[in-house]
């Protein structure tokens, strides 16, 4: 008799599209990254031979991600990951010792090379906004804490923005903020599942 019991692999994640997706992606000379928290995955979807091409990998709940330019910054579980283009390493992946690529598959190969320690402060979205030196900053939704924030050399985050009706700066998920757009290089709308004060609101 077969075990009912679980064991303890998780099922593989599968996925379902349009038949016009890859196609789309191709023409647009683009790829997709997705963030699942509950599969503790980002997803890469992509275009290879007239197919869709799913390539995944493992980071702890990841959820909000951002790009500008050769930087991608991932808001996981209690840190942020930031990833850099390395165009070098593409040539290293299209080739191998049994198969010479003839044809450049990769156009961008994006390494880890910092990780901020947050805390689980339960970030959301997040966006590279610009700054007044004329980089760019990243600014990420903190859901714990209700409010908007940066990195910080001293504290876990640096808060820079709250809604009118969050009193101070503490933690407890007060009105569940969870979006951020921006605008003309600057954060312009947030969204938040409503107008609390209570933590749990």
């Amino acid at each position: 008799m077969a075990s009912t019991e679980p064991t303890g692999e998780p099922e593989p994640l599968r996925s379902v599209h349009t038949t016009s997706f890859p196609a789309l992606l191709k023409q647009l000379c683009a790829s997709v990254l997705v963030t699942t928290y509950q599969a503790g995955k980002v997803v890469v979807l992509r275009e290879d031979a007239g197919v869709l091409n799913t390539h995944f990998r493992k980071l702890n709940k990841p959820m909000g991600l951002a790009r500008d330019g050769g930087r991608l910054a991932i808001g996981c579980s209690v840190d942020i990951w930031e990833f850099h283009n390395v165009p070098a390493v593409c040539a290293k992946l299209d080739a191998s010792d049994d198969y010479p690529s003839t044809e450049a598959k990769h156009d961008a190969c994006f390494l880890p090379r910092r990780a901020h320690c947050t805390g689980d402060i339960q970030i959301h979205e997040m966006a590279c906004v610009a700054s007044g030196d004329g980089q760019s900053e990243l600014v990420f939704v903190n859901t714990a804490f209700s409010c908007l924030a940066e990195r910080s050399d001293e504290n876990s985050f640096e808060p820079i923005w709250r809604p009118k009706w969050i009193k101070q700066i503490a933690p407890g998920d007060n009105c569940h903020l969870n979006g951020l757009a921006v605008r003309d290089g600057q954060v312009k709308y947030v969204t938040a599942l409503g107008e609390t004060n209570a933590p749990g609101g």
